[in-house]
């Protein structure tokens, strides 16, 4: 190769290879370091008996790694009923936030209620729309949860995050509206956002009007998800103490196995992994539960991070707040009812 008449070095493509892949594998290593000192990080941080002391402290660290808010006026909601059946009054409704961002999320009402009644908020997961949770159209995985939930005549409001299908699949219906979770993602976290957190505060504000409504009681509300919609419910509870029982489905894990875009966030691997922001749940009730033959997340990672949440409700004397079920099934909510019976018990 030569440059004004003069010759310059050159050689083949790969010859310089090895450097380059040294480098890879450098960082590599360097972040498996990194992750097995995390966890050190994490007990130091999260110790038992600092929590007893500081988890307010803590939960105000929690809020703003995700950039969740704390919330003093009603939101601007507009409702409208759009049908019923033998269970429930169906309502469509926009909840504004940040100003005029329009959230959408069903309401159902028990169609013969009498009294006060308790608020489930129900999370749909990855390529889930409240209509497919609640069983109005197609097959899906979420077991007839909503169903099962209406029958205990509860008030449910189903939010939509930004997790439809753009394409149609076997459990999931068709929605050509398109979105790209992690580049928003991306651009929330440039302002010292997160998409999860900004969705957070969009459920908490469901909740913020759902406790406006004469027919529900605010001193008994829960929370329930498959999949993200379990990631929601976890991360929901640990941000909102008014939700007194949670019942997260399907997604309880190790982060280290599991770094999806939209559930890392800045330091959280020295602070917060799934076991801390459960610890932000006691000593309120709260069921973990994960399928053996769960195709999405292996349940085997799962498991010692389940113990290390035990500790924590522990601590505070409440060891018999936490349940954990580990079901031979998949990707779904069990087919036993004991858990939604606990989660109605908790709202007694």
């Amino acid at each position: 190769m030569e440059y004004k008449n003069k010759q310059v070095w050159s050689d083949e493509p790969s010859v310089a290879d090895p450097y380059r892949r040294a480098y890879v594998e450098g960082i590599e290593s360097y972040l498996k370091r990194k992750k097995e000192e995390s966890q050190k990080e994490r007990d130091a941080f999260m110790d038992p008996d600092i929590l007893l002391e500081r988890q307010e402290d803590r939960r105000n660290e929690y809020l703003n790694m995700l950039g969740i808010h704390r919330f003093s006026d009603a939101p601007r909601v507009e409702r409208e009923k759009v049908g019923e059946d033998d269970f429930s009054h169906i309502y469509r409704m926009t909840v504004f936030v940040e100003g005029d961002v329009p959230f959408y999320a069903m309401l159902l009402m028990p169609k013969t209620q009498k009294r006060k009644v308790p608020l489930i908020v129900f999370q749909h997961g990855g390529g889930g729309t409240p209509e497919l949770a609640s069983d109005f159209y197609g097959k899906n995985n979420y077991n007839k949860a909503v169903r099962r939930i209406c029958e205990r005549e509860c008030a449910v409001i189903l939010p939509q995050t930004l997790l439809w299908a753009r394409k149609g699949a076997e459990t999931c219906r068709e929605h050509p509206i398109d979105f790209n979770r992690d580049k928003l993602d991306n651009e929330f976290k440039r302002f010292g956002m997160t998409i999860t957190g900004f969705e957070i505060n969009a459920i908490i504000r469901c909740i913020d009007y759902a406790v406006t409504l004469d027919g529900i009681d605010e001193e008994k509300i829960g929370m329930a998800g498959l999949s993200y919609g379990g990631y929601f419910t976890l991360h929901t509870m640990a941000a909102d103490t008014r939700i007194k029982v949670g019942y997260a489905v399907g997604a309880f894990n190790d982060r280290n196995a599991y770094p999806r875009n939209d559930w890392s966030y800045f330091n959280s691997a020295n602070r917060f992994h799934d076991a801390e922001v459960a610890a932000l749940c006691a000593p309120r009730k709260l069921v973990v539960e994960i399928g053996k033959a769960d195709p999405v997340f292996d349940y085997k990672t799962a498991l010692p991070e389940v113990e290390r949440v035990r500790k924590y409700f522990a601590a505070f004397g409440a060891g018999e707040n936490f349940k954990f079920n580990l079901h031979e099934g998949g990707h779904t909510f069990t087919d036993t009812d004991e858990y939604f019976d606990f989660v109605m018990d908790a709202l007694k």
